[in-house]
């Protein structure tokens, strides 16, 4: 577990001095590079064992059984199109599963650090939250299919602040054909045209609380048509001590969204502001109803990114530097101890296991 600890700490400095000169903050991006070819080292050259469902994918790989699905189990295939074609086409290359978990975690970084650099009050921040939150960065050293459909949907968040429709609506339409559930990310487009305010906010609690005690049924009734994903509606998430993971999320993002909306209460915010503002906010209320049902956290898991775009806007809107420190502090301690919590205390949550590198492996002859 200690070259996670070293990742950490890594980054916790970074996001220190970035913060500290702020003169010097074009100085310091270039330190992004080298901090991507680290991620890519520790993520590309992961053993087997680094990663709960990992396992799966590999003999599949190796043994080569994923075949193209005819038309009339196409939705109800394990395995969505794009995960099937992006296998097959990897097969053309090697059939050693290093490469394919290398390409994998390539395609996922690049999208991460592109649109943190682009759009990131504070780049190593974001890193920091990027690699400590549930459902982020250990979340794709296990999930890979849903970890690059994340990175997609994340670019397509960056075309859609840029205005470039087209190559947004391939990105958001390409997440899906990794994982059904990131169908969801079609919302992002009505949500760039919202603005919120008091009105808004009151009617979608309204809704929310009047639909909360359904959810279940609601995910049932998704279920039925996706019925590969039936083991979503109770998974580990819910068994022994991981039920208070969403429940501290649900906590910790709704402590985040009142504080935020504090601070920029009176401020003009850019159409891009606006747009993670209002993504964050409906990851809150995804977060919220997987205190229901597991299932919803897939489809959260889309919407978490922005809460490491979140945090740094609502710290650079706060004018007095000592509170800033403050705050910056306290983000760190946060964060920190979720770190601590998935890796050393409940490292089940992700299946979290002691790191291993196939070069190390292979130098030592393992």
């Amino acid at each position: 577990m200690a070259i996670y600890l070293l990742m950490f700490v890594y980054i916790s400095f970074l996001a220190f001095f970035s913060l500290k000169y702020e003169d010097k903050e074009q100085e310091l991006r270039f330190l992004v590079l080298p901090t991507f070819f680290f991620f890519l080292i520790i993520a590309g050259f992961r053993t087997s064992s680094v990663g709960g469902d990992l396992g799966t994918y590999i003999h599949i790989f190796e043994s080569n059984h994923l075949q193209l699905p005819d038309l009339s189990h196409f939705f109800s295939s394990r395995f969505e199109i794009g995960y099937l074609v992006s296998n097959i086409f990897l097969r053309n290359f090697s059939d050693h599963y290093p490469f394919l978990l290398f390409a994998y975690a390539f395609i996922t970084l690049v999208a991460w650090f592109f649109v943190l650099y682009k759009h990131s009050k504070n780049v190593y921040m974001s890193l920091l939250i990027y690699l400590s939150s549930l459902g982020l960065f250990f979340y794709s050293l296990s999930n890979i299919r849903q970890g690059l459909a994340i990175a997609l949907s994340f670019l397509g968040f960056h075309y859609l602040v840029k205005n470039k429709k087209v190559l947004a609506s391939i990105f958001i339409l390409l997440t899906p054909l990794f994982h059904t559930s990131g169908i969801v990310c079609l919302l992002f487009f009505p949500l760039k045209k919202i603005v919120l305010n008091k009105r808004i906010y009151q009617f979608v609690f309204l809704v929310f609380l009047i639909l909360f005690p359904f959810i279940k049924q609601i995910a049932t009734t998704f279920i039925s048509f996706f019925p590969q994903y039936t083991s979503y509606l109770e998974s580990s998430w819910f068994l022994e001590s991981n039920k208070w993971a969403p429940v501290f999320l649900t906590i910790w993002y709704g402590l985040v969204l009142v504080f935020g909306e504090v601070v920029i209460r009176k401020q003009k915010l850019s159409t891009e502001e606006e747009f993670i503002r209002s993504l964050f906010f409906i990851s809150f209320l995804f977060t919220a109803s997987t205190l229901q049902t597991s299932l919803f956290g897939r489809f959260a898991h889309y919407f978490t990114p922005f809460i490491c775009l979140y945090i740094p806007m609502i710290l650079s809107k706060i004018g007095e530097k000592k509170v800033q420190w403050i705050l910056f502090y306290l983000v760190i301690l946060v964060y920190a101890s979720i770190f601590l919590v998935i890796v050393y205390f409940k490292a089940d949550w992700y299946h979290v296991v002691p790191y291993r590198s196939v070069i190390v492996d292979w130098l030592f002859g393992n």
